[in-house]
């Protein structure tokens, strides 16, 4: 085996034990794995189930990824555990592990076929279904004896690990604590076998480190749990018998916090599910009684596996509870990661649509328009050029000729299939309309289901494309005219949901503008306004090179105290593009939507150059306008860990106060005869009571070459980065 298989080994043995409670956390393994070995039988035929799953899955090839996360050992290791308790350990003990491990592995596969092809997780359902399996199988193995550390607890205790071990576990149990806590701590432990305080308390230890929504929520589930038996009258013992109360813990943390996001909404269906699993307990228990088999999980494994098929059927997929889609392993970054898309990529359901033309253009008349765009055609433009005493024609405007927005190019708003053309009207002398091909000349372009976009008042023969085309966003179409009711060269545009020439205008945004408002903005997903003067964002070279990050790309840089460095431009199964750090083993994912640069996501070190480079290019304008500038919110892992972040994860699926915000401006431009040079100044900050917890600023100089130089500075360090190759 290779040594970077025996990672992947080492890795899927300790995530096997994590993965449990959903979890890649290291701390939060070693202690489940030393918690497993408070029996000692139990522990070792726990870890050998993990080992020989693990191999087996090795042997067979299976996906190596999923091996080294735990996915194909979790259910061997509760399978082993359950074993290790109930049957005594012998040589033919050992001997049914293997094969009943063996069996846990295949059952998976199955399961994972089976169930995966709905987008469902098979959960402990393999675990459950094996060891049934080995419950009756070895019931006529006369080799195999029944284990006694469930009977005869404190002989067990005594045995494998003498008197003060004894001692330990009976000042823990006898610990006058109220019966709720003592159940909720125990129910804990049992969910690896671990029927005792100790374990449990320890449990609740790693489970906090790992996660502090997920706590709250395990504890959230089992008090629903405790208030429902209480109400009802139902008997409040069944959550004792095996602690099967761990059934709500779990339900709890898997449907609030780690498949959803966290929330209030997600809290609310976990109240509401709690009586499910408890009435699929109390019938558990009463069917599989009849068979002398156990609960347990079962409850859990229904009631989860039903809630998450359920909401498939939503029609609004965004409604809450929200699904978990990138899947990050910890109920925060689940968390903060879905609210920070929110905040930056809000919009990302609609097709991005550019303006259809080029340079700035005038609007007089917008949306609810005073002349023409009222009712079902409210919602449309109309777009002229002037110049800078405001006239839209020089000379006398008598002449087409004379108006500056005659016959200039019109564009393909987005990639489409060109739907309808009228392109034989006349165009109308300046003063006069045609009142009776009200559109006149037009293009419909369709460019998905209900979605299409038109451009009127084209000028005469000027339509490049026949019916059936297929054009490109920023294609040119054809030439800006002044037919139908057009009695001053315009340009009309609308979306609609229809591909009819006359059909009623959809409320539809702009993605990417910049706008002229005393200053340049640059406008996100909005609807531009009368009066405005508006673009598309034009890229820069200098820029558009040096943010142009292709897979197989080199970026070196050298630093100032003498040190250097690379990343490598790769891209992931996904086709998600990415920069690696290998020194500090660091990603940061990258992402450029029409003339915008902007980051994603980042793993890794954070005192690495790539994590200051992440944050200290968090977002960037491909298109130099003077004096513009960009605004955007970092999640809250951009903080380092303290008891500010504690505090902000217990609260966060209802409240979020850490809000760290980035700006970037451009500082400045020189152009001469060796090129173009623009220095982007960008600041990262972020206070809290007066104290700052952030504060950043860094300024990148880049060139038509590339990425020249990056300096940041925060308070009590400075780096400077010198890039010498970019290819």
């Amino acid at each position: 085996m290779h040594n970077r298989d025996l990672k992947i080994f080492a890795a899927g043995i300790l995530n096997s034990y994590t993965m449990i409670f959903f979890s890649k956390n290291m701390v939060f393994g070693i202690i489940l794995v030393l918690v497993s070995f408070f029996d000692l039988f139990a522990g070792t035929a726990g870890i050998l189930a993990v080992i020989i799953s693990n191999a087996f899955a090795m042997l067979l090839g299976l996906n190596k990824k999923k091996i080294s996360e735990g996915l194909y050992g979790f259910n061997a290791l509760l399978v082993g555990l359950g074993m290790g308790l109930a049957i005594q350990p012998s040589p033919a003990f050992y001997v049914i592990l293997i094969f009943i491990t063996l069996t846990t592995l295949l059952v998976t596969l199955a399961f994972e076929g089976v169930i995966g092809k709905y987008g469902l997780s098979y959960l402990t359902l393999p675990f459950l279904f094996s060891i049934w399996l080995a419950i009756i199988a070895t019931r006529g193995y006369s080799s195999l004896s029944i284990g006694e550390s469930g009977i005869f607890t404190l002989n067990t205790m005594y045995l494998r690990g003498g008197k003060i071990f004894m001692d330990m576990y009976l000042w823990f149990d006898d610990l006058n604590w109220p019966v709720y806590l003592k159940t909720y701590f125990k129910s804990l432990g049992a969910i690896i076998f671990q029927y005792h305080l100790l374990s449990g308390i320890l449990i609740a230890i790693g489970l906090l480190l790992y996660s502090r929504i997920a706590f709250i929520y395990s504890i959230a589930g089992f008090t629903a749990a405790w208030l429902f038996y209480l109400v009802i009258g139902a008997d409040i013992h069944e959550l004792d018998y095996s602690y099967i109360g761990f059934n709500h813990i779990l339900t709890a943390i898997a449907i609030g916090s780690f498949f959803t996001i966290a929330s209030g909404w997600s809290l609310m269906w976990v109240v509401l599910i709690t009586p499910l699993v408890s009435m699929i307990t109390s019938a558990a228990i009463q069917v599989l009684g009849i068979y002398q088999l156990p609960v347990y999980s079962l409850p859990f494994n229904m009631v989860v596996l039903m809630f998450l098929y359920a909401l498939k059927f939503r029609e609004r997929i965004n409604a809450g509870p929200e699904l978990v889609y990138i899947q990050h392993y910890s109920p925060e970054k689940n968390l903060y990661a879905n609210v920070n898309a929110h905040a930056r990529f809000r919009n990302k359901w609609y097709i991005p649509l550019s303006l259809p033309f080029f340079g700035f253009r005038h609007i007089n008349q917008a949306h609810n328009g005073d002349v023409t765009h009222k009712d079902e055609w409210k919602h449309a433009w109309d777009f002229i050029i002037r110049d800078e005493k405001g006239k839209e024609y020089e000379n006398d405007g008598t002449a087409l000729t004379d108006y500056y927005g005659f016959n200039k190019p019109v564009l393909a708003p987005a990639d489409g299939w060109i739907q309808e053309v009228t392109d034989h009207l006349d165009d109308n002398i300046p003063g006069s309309y045609n009142m009776i091909q009200n559109w006149g000349n037009t293009i419909v372009i369709k460019h998905a289901e209900q979605l299409y976009t038109k451009v009127s008042h084209l000028k005469k023969g000027s339509a490049l494309y026949p019916k059936g085309t297929f054009v490109q966003k920023g294609q040119v179409i054809a030439q800006s005219g002044n037919s139908g009711r057009s009695p001053y060269p315009h340009l009309h545009f609308q979306v609609q949901a229809n591909p009819y020439i006359g059909s009623a205008t959809v409320n539809y945004p702009i993605s990417q503008y910049i706008c002229i408002n005393g200053s340049y903005k640059l406008k996100m997903y909005e609807i531009p306004g009368i009066n405005e003067e508006v673009s598309n964002i034009h890229p820069d070279n200098a820029l558009e090179k040096s943010f142009r990050f292709i897979p197989g790309q080199v970026i070196e840089f050298t630093l100032s105290d003498g040190g250097e460095g690379h990343w490598d431009v790769l891209t992931d199964i996904y086709n998600n593009t990415y920069l690696y750090c290998a020194a500090s083993n660091s990603t940061a994912w990258l992402k450029t939507e029409g003339k915008l640069f902007y980051f994603t996501h980042f793993e890794g070190d954070r005192n690495s150059m790539l994590f200051y480079f992440f944050i200290s290019l968090y977002q960037v304008s491909l298109g130099y306008y003077k004096d513009l500038e960009l605004r955007d919110v970092f999640p809250p892992t951009i903080l380092p860990y303290s008891t500010l972040r504690m505090i902000q994860d217990f609260i966060a699926p209802f409240v979020l106060f850490i809000k760290p915000q980035y700006l970037m401006t451009f500082a400045k431009r020189d152009e001469d005869i060796a090129g173009n040079t623009i220095t982007i100044r960008t600041q990262t900050r972020y206070s809290f009571m007066t104290k700052s917890l952030i504060d950043l600023e860094a300024f990148l100089t880049v060139t038509d070459n590339g990425l020249k130089q990056l300096d940041i500075k925060m308070p009590n360090k400075k780096y400077s980065l010198t890039f010498i190759k970019q290819s």
